[in-house]
């Protein structure tokens, strides 16, 4: 009975132990992925909702829900309901998550054994009984390398939501310079075919009178013929260019349909500053997101090396144990290790430390590629403002020579034909500044995205974008990511202002224009 009673005590010691591992423990929870219904909320994004208009409001915007959308206002629907942030906002979590894997340590293994002896002599216990704990010792900093490394992974996954932001913006800004364009060509081309059939009718009436010969009507009927067709080309353009804006905003084409979309003024292209070389390429070589991530790379690399090292000397285990043997108590304890003998980590070290002068090579390659755009975008903006400039000039020597025509028709001095010839030349100077302003449009955005930053303060850059990135000072687990990733890290449609995921610190930005 007093072997049994050591027996039924030990094995509840190894039964508590047991239940105590098993507290705490996660239940698994299905989540199945239906195709029809994410294709509907794909299609159910709305502006209009309680919950982006909280959105809005914590942008500063006071007057809801808004009277007229421009492109800042479509940016910030694109980076609230774009499933583009929400796939790099998810690969974050991910990354994060693998941080908490990094820090683990390995648990210890716990045993017990039981062993009954029937030809025990007289008077001894037959029970043979133990218990052993298995304690695992990591050596040589292995853990803080692998937490090192993947804090830094981390930290790549962060700017590339930031990064991702730029992109959807890129292509919301790319999308409704072509929607506006080809509603301003539209708009021109109605100008352009009605002084044309206008100039036609009259030169009918001249031919049928026997004033003008055959050729000259022709002619002119051709010019109308040309007009007609190149509007035809561009009402067809506009639903494709309307289809594209509602996707890259993140939006249905239906719910486009009920925005008041703001009109894009080129005019307002006409003031631009003149632009700093050194400064334009500090700020790509030191603002751009993709320079900062390939820096969080390349320390993941740097910890990956440091952690192949530092797998050189071996990890050990301590057991103590315990063993109740037919009457005597024993007490133990071991220790295990891996004897480095047949090799010494030699391989893994080689690539880590191959990797590490790869991801120094991809980073020079990155900052060479990004000079290089940056000086073809900043030649092809100083083109095209110096062709807006000319197309400037030219349009207001037309626009005065065709006042000066119109002052005489009013006085008798020339006919109605003339006149529209000198409109149809104003007409041409109009398309060609239209054509000028549009590239110059093309350039500043070629340069924000190479920049990764508003061009100038006025820019149409949705206000979680504007202000300048700062990398993290330490590439930690708890730094702060408020600053540069407000937009960026949007709440999934829970209404709540856009907030930095740890320990944010993110200032108020102010609406755009």
């Amino acid at each position: 009975m007093h072997g049994l009673s050591h027996r039924t005590r030990y094995l509840g010691y190894a039964l508590a132990a047991l239940l105590l591992a098993s507290c705490g423990l996660q239940t698994y929870q299905p989540k199945p992925l239906q195709a029809e219904d994410r294709a509907t909320r794909l299609q159910s994004a709305d502006p209009f909702s309680q919950e982006f208009q909280a959105y809005l409001s914590s942008y500063g915007y006071q007057s809801l829900p808004l009277q007229q959308w421009g492109l800042v206002e479509l940016g910030l629907t694109a980076l609230y309901f774009h499933p583009d942030l929400q796939l790099a906002r998810a690969q974050w979590q991910a990354a994060v998550a693998a941080e908490i894997t990094a820090r683990q340590r390995p648990n210890p293994k716990l045993g017990a054994e039981i062993e009954n002896n029937r030809e025990a002599q007289s008077g001894e216990s037959p029970w043979t009984f133990g218990l052993s704990l298995e304690i695992p010792i990591i050596t040589a900093g292995k853990i803080e390398a692998r937490t090192a490394r993947a804090i830094a992974l981390s930290e790549a996954r962060r700017i590339e939501i930031a990064q991702a932001a730029w992109q959807v913006y890129s292509r919301v800004a790319s999308h409704w310079l072509d929607y506006q364009m080809t509603l301003q060509r539209i708009a021109y081309y109605q100008q352009r075919v009605a002084v044309q059939q206008a100039q036609a009718d009259m030169l009918q009436k001249r031919f049928e009178l026997g004033m003008l010969g055959s050729s000259e009507l022709n002619r002119v009927k051709l010019e109308l013929l040309r007009g007609q067709q190149l509007l035809g080309i561009e009402q067809a353009k506009l639903p494709a260019r309307k289809a594209a804006l509602a996707y890259s905003s993140g939006l249905s084409e239906t719910t486009l349909e009920r925005l008041p979309l703001r009109d894009w003024e080129p005019e307002r292209m006409q003031q631009a500053p003149p632009l700093d070389s050194a400064a334009l390429q500090q700020a790509a070589l030191l603002n751009r997101l993709d320079i900062r991530a390939a820096l969080a790379r390349y320390s993941a690399a740097e910890a990956g090396l440091r952690l192949e090292i530092a797998r050189q000397y071996p990890d050990f285990s301590l057991s103590p144990g315990y063993m109740f043997d037919q009457g005597d108590r024993l007490w133990q304890l071991g220790i295990a290790s891996l004897l480095n003998i047949a090799n010494k980590n030699q391989g893994l070290i080689a690539e880590a430390r191959a990797l590490r002068e790869t991801e120094a090579a991809q980073f020079d390659v990155l900052q060479a590629g990004v000079l290089a755009n940056l000086a073809r975008s900043r030649a092809n903006y100083g083109a095209a403002l110096d062709f807006l400039a000319q197309a400037e000039r030219l349009y207001q020597a037309e626009d005065q020579h065709f006042s000066q025509l119109q002052r005489q028709f009013e006085r008798g001095l020339i006919d109605r034909l003339q006149l529209a010839e000198a409109d149809l030349n104003r007409l041409q100077s109009r398309e060609n500044k239209l054509l000028a302003a549009e590239q110059l449009q093309r350039a500043t955005l070629e340069l924000e995205q190479v920049l990764q930053r508003p061009l100038h303060s006025d820019s149409s850059v949705p206000p979680g974008l504007r202000s300048d990135t700062k990398p993290r000072s330490d590439i930690g687990p708890r730094s702060d990511i408020g600053n540069d990733l407000t937009a960026a890290s949007a709440p999934s449609k829970s209404g709540t202002p856009p907030q930095a995921q740890r320990n944010d610190a993110s200032t108020r930005q102010e609406p755009g224009q």
